[in-house]
């Protein structure tokens, strides 16, 4: 591997673990056994560091985004498209556990951040309507906004929430967790289907965590 992209592999890695704000590129270039000279010979500083990082999580997430158009098309589909869009955003996760001081830190990226948060609603939106264009659910059209607000809040903030809980969770279980709450969301929707829906999400959810 290259030495830039090692560099890349263990910040995230740190960033992750530790988050980036009490680390700087000194403790990085010490993680990977090498002198500050030649991190800054490959990034001028942490800041570059969290720069190019954020590149790569806006290309993958877009990827996936643009990936749902059309392929969501039961409520099982829906459960598989949340889960692999909150598995990248937990490979990126230091970014969402603080955003506010991130952002704050980085007013660059807080642009960059919104667009992408708006991109991740728009996406939501659409799925909504692909759900009810087979009458798999019936929204009121005064209430699709306010669902893809509640819907996007907890897809941007569920790693931020996890962290004030007292119980523990491993990635794939919080995961899993954070999906059957956005799809209980929609519960309501489906009509006399309801009970059906839910048995059907609730023994996903347990064969999930088993």
């Amino acid at each position: 591997m290259k030495t830039r992209d090692r560099i890349l592999e263990v910040s995230l890695l740190l960033f992750n673990e530790e988050g980036e704000s009490g680390l700087s590129s000194v403790d990085i270039a010490n993680a990977l056994e090498i002198s500050p000279g030649n991190l800054y010979y490959h990034f001028k500083g942490k800041d570059a560091i969290i720069r190019a990082l954020y590149d790569r999580f806006d290309e993958e997430l877009r990827v996936i985004l643009r990936g749902s158009k059309g392929g969501v098309a039961s409520i099982e589909d829906n459960w598989v498209y949340i889960y692999i869009l909150l598995e990248e955003i937990y490979d990126f996760r230091f970014f969402y556990r603080d955003i506010a001081g991130l952002l704050a830190r980085y007013p660059d990226l807080a642009v960059r951040f919104r667009s992408l948060i708006a991109a991740k609603r728009n996406n939501i939106a659409q799925i909504i309507d692909d759900l009810e264009r087979p009458g798999l659910i019936r929204v009121d059209k005064r209430l699709k906004s306010p669902l893809a607000d509640q819907i996007i809040t907890t897809l941007t903030f569920w790693l931020a929430g996890d962290a004030l809980t007292k119980d523990v969770h491993d990635g794939p279980a919080l995961i899993h967790k954070t999906v059957f709450q956005v799809m209980c969301l929609m519960v309501p929707y489906t009509g006399e289907a309801a009970p059906t829906v839910l048995g059907r999400m609730i023994r996903h959810f347990e064969e999930a965590k088993q």
